[in-house]
């Protein structure tokens, strides 16, 4: 999906670039968006999006716009590192919307959404459960009627629910909720299948070899070799990592050896954005506690 700014549809251009790579029977890929452009031209399948948001709410209609009876999405800011191929067994068993985290008690205090924090949808709602962007899962069927009217109604009526940690709606909040109250329980630990780099440690990463080995630091376990892709996030396609592999995959492809002065200057700019995001972090955290010391 791509709406708004060129960045995304490159974003997707590289995801597809990636995906052909290690796919050599590919199937059909989509792309929903706003219009149409050469990017656009070089997938099989293009959906023109009417009345986009273009934010994070264009997601919520997924269940409505993907042009297949059966589709795997995944975000535009991932690249594949492996055949793909095996994810159908993954969503063979999963619920007609798929999402792909974890179930938790209903009176845990882990989920996304506490159900005594749900609102009025509280009786509605069967067990807590949380969920990964990067891919969801669609079938298309009549258990999904209302399903699409569902997430962006919880958009419109946010704050209601309270999202422990969560103060700004996304669809990593948004998507859970829905599938709670339609018993769509996710069918997979989604760090089984993908590589999510902002809790990641990279230690290996070629994406035209399909190579990627790396540290999850959440739970501190060595992965890699089974991941399908690694999904960067938008803000960490800002970074050196994301930059240098997909500028060696378009290399790649068009048969060409990579240039040591792109990469260089590339470098240099990545590190003057993450210097930039760090000081402007580090400025509001002192604002902040400006703030608190005075009040206090």
């Amino acid at each position: 999906m791509a709406t708004g700014k060129r960045l995304y549809y490159v974003l997707t251009q590289n995801l597809l670039i990636s995906y052909r790579l290690h796919n050599p029977d590919p199937q059909p890929f989509a792309l929903i968006c706003d219009r149409r452009n050469e990017i656009t031209e070089e997938f099989d399948d293009v959906v023109i999006m009417d009345s986009p948001s273009f934010s994070f709410n264009d997601k919520l209609r997924l269940a409505d716009l993907t042009p297949y009876d059966e589709t795997i999405f995944i975000d535009a800011d991932c690249l594949v590192v492996r055949n793909l191929s095996g994810l159908w067994d993954i969503v063979k068993d999963s619920p007609d919307f798929g999402i792909y985290g974890a179930v938790y008690d209903p009176e845990s205090k882990m989920g996304k959404v506490e159900l005594e924090r749900s609102g009025r949808l509280r009786d509605r709602m069967h067990a807590p459960c949380s969920c990964q962007g990067g891919m969801r899962f669609v079938r298309k069927s009549p258990k999904l009627e209302g399903f699409t009217e569902l997430c962006l109604s919880i958009l419109d009526n946010y704050s209601e629910f309270q999202m422990p940690g969560h103060p700004k709606p996304s669809d990593d909040m948004i998507f859970p909720l829905a599938c709670s109250i339609y018993d769509f329980p996710p069918s997979e630990d989604w760090w089984k299948i993908f590589c999510w780099y902002p809790e990641s440690r990279i230690s290996e990463f070629d994406v035209v070899k399909g190579v990627l080995r790396y540290r999850w630091t959440v739970m501190d376990i060595e992965l890699g070799p089974e991941c399908y892709f690694i999904h960067f996030g938008t803000l960490s396609t800002k970074e050196w990592l994301y930059n240098r592999e997909a500028y060696r995959l378009l290399c790649h492809v068009k048969g060409k050896s990579p240039s040591r002065l792109w990469l260089g200057m590339k470098w240099i700019q990545c590190f003057f954005v993450k210097m930039k995001r760090i000081l402007v972090y580090k400025a509001k955290v002192f604002v902040y506690r400006s703030i608190r010391f005075f009040r206090v």
